[in-house]
């Protein structure tokens, strides 16, 4: 799913779109030179594939380029996730993360659109992140996918052009699904979260690095909100690391076996 996203974006930025048989046989040696220096778990070896144009054109600016260069970054890295650790979100409703055409594309420059909105919340607000929900209309953070843990309902924005279809996301449904919750992938307002959080209900961020992050509070037309709980989403966490890490059967058939 990773390599049928950035095949995706290649098209969708009108680069040379990489082959996927090329593309994760090479993903698997580079897996198969680290083995030496991949840590034990909870750390784990972080691969960024990464494409870029390499027409030698200045011109290139204003028409796409013919020829592009496909590499793999691989770097160990520690837990993301700290249990207890806050994540405060700031809801920014006036401005979005980036252009919404370009939400679903997984490129540089989306990150960098948004990194004024959150070095302007940490500053003011002491807060970890941004939600972005233009028009009061709930998407995404600047780097993670966005829920809202309701009861036995998780409630997360569907597949637009607007944001980023993440492959965590994806996985965390489909084990949510298997454990019992009803998955609702439609629109919600910030008021809708908002009532929702007051009443008790729980929030997650979702992505490759931390899998799933609680949130524990928000900070919403200048007041902030305390998350009751994260015990639903550091649950829901464990079942998708249990599988990533060979501690629970692969059933879903995710796990690249070489």
């Amino acid at each position: 799913m990773n390599i049928a996203r950035m095949r995706q974006s290649a098209r969708l930025l009108h680069l040379p779109v990489p082959e996927t048989e090329a593309f994760q046989a090479a993903l698997i040696e580079l897996v198969r030179r680290a083995a030496d220096i991949i840590p034990d778990a909870p750390a784990s070896l972080y691969l960024r594939p990464t494409l870029i144009g390499t027409d030698p054109v200045i011109g290139k600016a204003a028409t796409p380029s013919a020829n592009a260069l496909l590499y793999i970054l691989a770097s160990p890295v520690g837990d993301y996730f700290k249990t207890g650790a806050p994540m405060k979100l700031l809801v920014e409703t006036e401005h979005a993360r980036c252009a919404p055409h370009m939400g679903r594309i997984k490129c540089g420059g989306n990150y960098a659109s948004a990194l004024a909105w959150v070095l302007k919340a940490k500053e003011e607000h002491g807060a970890n992140q941004v939600l972005f929900c233009p028009n009061g209309d709930v998407q995404e953070t600047a780097a993670s996918n966005f829920a809202l843990i309701n009861g036995n309902e998780i409630i997360t924005k569907p597949l637009t052009s607007e944001f980023l279809h993440g492959v965590t996301r994806d996985s965390v449904l489909t084990i949510a699904n298997d454990l019992g919750y009803t998955i609702s992938e439609r629109n919600f307002t910030v008021a809708e979260l908002k009532a929702a959080v007051e009443q008790g209900a729980e929030a997650i961020l979702t992505g490759t690095a931390a899998v799933i992050s609680p949130v524990t509070s928000f900070v919403i037309d200048g007041k902030e909100i305390p998350v009751a709980s994260t015990e639903r989403g550091t649950a829901i966490r464990k079942a998708v690391t249990d599988i990533q890490f060979g501690l629970a059967e692969d059933k879903y058939d995710w796990l690249v076996r070489v």
